[in-house]
């Protein structure tokens, strides 16, 4: 809720915010080959937009380095106007998973997975961004090797690379000195100062407009939407993912007592999506950055993030001329420095000395985003962090009894009963226990059961312990059951939990007595290794004799 007394202070922590968005969103525009005002506007409408009806009450909305590789792709595949449809579509399909309550599946995404997504795409952003720097046109190639070749056998743009190391130095410097120190506008200030009190010509970000374009559907002559669709869907999962992932960041962050409505807040970026493409602008989402420099920064409100977004057209309004002498080489800075962060190295380093296992999802995802993209990386890393979860909470033990005699039996831990039916002199019975589920990465296990010869003449698994049997579980388990039935023996499943007699019902015509046994006593009946303890034989009826009676007692009785 918000309130008059928290106003100002939510004012302070907007202008705070929108000082780190205002030349970044311009860096994201012009990287992905659009206009600088392209980022601005996006900036304004969609951060109100976003501020007003979020699900989560510190969420800042705006363009985001996630973005910026996919949003590149369909500038380069469709132009502006097929970044703008695609922008449009992707907000719909928000709002349509918003609506579906999608959101709440965000939760269940691994953190290790989330930490690879970010290093990810801080990877992407240097890979883009150093030809950038160093004036490389060729952005597609191999970033290294482009600025090895500038370097040693080509023209560099020393001016501009001293413009964004000045700005980069100002960036990590200044925030050492004090927190409340804007760096971001203290570098670009310092690297455009540089460019020209030497009077040297430099790419900059020109004209910006003062005022908010006129809002219209984009056209979509000359697009082909079909080609342009999974590229929506790509960016809709994408921006959704990451809204969400910042969402509930920012509710560990802050310690909150209840989770945001991560439903609404997908339904919130979406209408975003929608202002930001109706305005022509760039995609948005959930800024994790922004939103936590917005809580450190005092923000007491949702009041503070719709507070930056007037405050970026304030400064559209009134601070154009300045913003268009920026460098691009300086906007580069930013978002080398912002990358470099998003790989957090400190945190790799301890995860290292922590978990091992766990480092290697983060670096899964990570090369998968960076070399192939966004959606193989995640999906690799998904896979791998399930294969690690399953190894970890999903090993199956054995504990195995070979029975030769009925005193084995009677002694037996988990073949004796209370009402055990008596037993002959000799058996020949393999009891197993397993535990755990039986799955495809450890089914294997199950053949240590018919790891012969002699064979026993019936095998029973107690399954009581079984949690999960996959298909390649049952197919070992009824491999297991014609293995031994070939060599005159039975395979028997007991004490089967109701959640697994579907599964495993088709196997049950190789079981013995083509069925699962309750117990193991009923499957060594049916085996006829046992036999049922005769009944006992009826008692004969006993008459007890009838005392006769007292005399005195009857005289007593009598007397009135």
């Amino acid at each position: 809720m918000v309130h008059p007394s928290s106003l100002p202070a939510d004012a302070a922590a907007g202008l705070s915010v929108a000082c780190v968005a205002l030349p970044l969103n311009v860096a994201l525009a012009t990287a992905a080959g659009l206009p600088a005002s392209v980022g601005l506007v996006s900036g304004v409408v969609a951060g109100v937009v976003g501020g007003l009806l979020s699900g989560s009450r510190f969420q800042v909305t705006g363009p985001e380095a996630a973005l910026l590789p996919l949003a590149a792709a369909i500038v380069a595949a469709h132009g502006a106007a097929g970044l703008a449809i695609a922008t449009v579509l992707a907000g719909a399909m928000q709002v349509a998973l918003g609506l579906a309550r999608a959101g709440r599946f965000a939760r269940l995404i691994p953190r290790p997975v989330v930490m690879g997504f970010t290093v990810g795409i801080g990877l992407l952003l240097l890979n883009t961004q150093l030809p950038r720097l160093f004036a490389v046109e060729d952005t597609h190639a191999n970033a290294v090797a482009l600025v090895a070749q500038r370097t040693w056998g080509g023209h560099v743009g020393w001016l501009g690379v001293a413009a964004g190391a000045l700005t980069a130095l100002a960036m990590v410097a200044l925030p050492r000195l004090h927190k409340r120190i804007p760096a971001v506008l203290v570098g670009l200030t310092l690297g455009t100062g540089l460019m020209v009190w030497l009077g040297a010509g430099y790419d900059a970000v020109g004209a910006l407009p003062r005022s908010l374009p006129t809002p219209s559907l984009p056209s979509f002559e000359g697009v082909h939407l079909a080609s342009l669709l999974p590229a929506a869907l790509g960016l809709a999962l994408l921006a959704s993912l990451g809204s969400l992932l910042a969402t509930s960041s920012l509710d560990a962050l802050t310690g909150a007592r209840t989770h945001s409505d991560l439903d609404q807040d997908l339904i919130a970026q979406g209408l975003a999506n929608l202002a930001a493409g109706v305005f022509g602008g760039f995609p948005v989402m959930g800024a994790i950055v922004r939103a936590s420099a917005s809580i450190q920064a005092g923000a007491r409100t949702r009041a503070a993030s719709v507070m930056h977004a007037l405050w970026l057209f304030v400064a559209m309004a009134l601070l154009a001329p300045l913003v268009a002498r920026i460098p691009i080489a300086a906007l580069t800075a930013i978002l080398l420095v912002v990358g470099v962060r998003l790989l957090n190295l400190e945190g790799l380093v301890a995860m290292w000395n922590q978990s091992k296992s766990t480092l290697s999802v983060v670096v899964v995802t990570a090369l998968g985003i960076a070399v192939f993209n966004v959606f193989a990386g995640i999906g690799a890393g998904l896979a791998l962090a399930s294969l690690l979860y399953v190894r970890r909470h999903g090993a199956l033990r054995l504990e195995v009894q070979r029975v030769t005699d009925a005193s084995q039996l009677q002694r037996g831990l988990h073949v004796q009963s209370p009402e055990a039916p008596n037993a002959p002199e000799a058996l020949d019975l393999l009891v197993a226990r397993v535990d755990g589920p039986i799955l495809f990465i450890n089914h294997l296990k199950l053949y240590e059961l018919v790891d012969g010869p002699p064979w026993a003449k019936l095998v029973v698994i107690d399954l009581s312990r079984v949690s999960l049997v996959d298909a390649a579980g049952a197919a070992t388990l009824q491999y297991l059951a014609e293995f031994l039935a070939v060599r005159s023996s039975h395979l028997a499943l007991v004490k089967v939990p109701p959640q697994l007699e579907a599964a495993l019902e088709p196997i049950a015509q190789h079981l013995l007595e083509a069925r699962m046994h309750g117990s193991i006593e009923e499957a060594l009946l049916g085996a006829g290794l046992v036999h049922p303890a005769p009944a006992p034989a009826p008692m004969e009826p006993v008459t007890l004799p009838v005392p006769s009676a007292h005399p005195a007692h009857i005289a007593h009785s009598a007397h009135p």
